[in-house]
């Protein structure tokens, strides 16, 4: 009864950037511009009904792992 299939496909860390070309960017009196979105832990696919099924052994008072976003520039002057 207490016993669940942990199976589970997590995406855990993903990144995608851009470094806008030169021509657009030393108008601006840039040498380079980046720009960049990150997700850690943004998909679960599981069955498994408690909190996360990555854990080992029971999963009583922990934490899940919550999905988390960024954005950030990355700017060279």
């Amino acid at each position: 009864y207490y016993v669940q299939d942990g199976s589970y496909l997590r995406l855990k860390n993903v990144i995608l950037g851009y470094t806008l070309p030169a021509s657009i960017v030393e108008r601006l009196g840039i040498s380079q511009l980046r720009v960049y979105a990150q997700a850690s832990n943004p998909l679960t696919f599981t069955g498994y009904d408690g909190l996360d099924p990555e854990v080992s052994g029971t999963d009583m008072a922990k934490y899940a792992a919550y999905p988390q976003y960024m954005l950030g520039v990355n700017l060279t002057f």
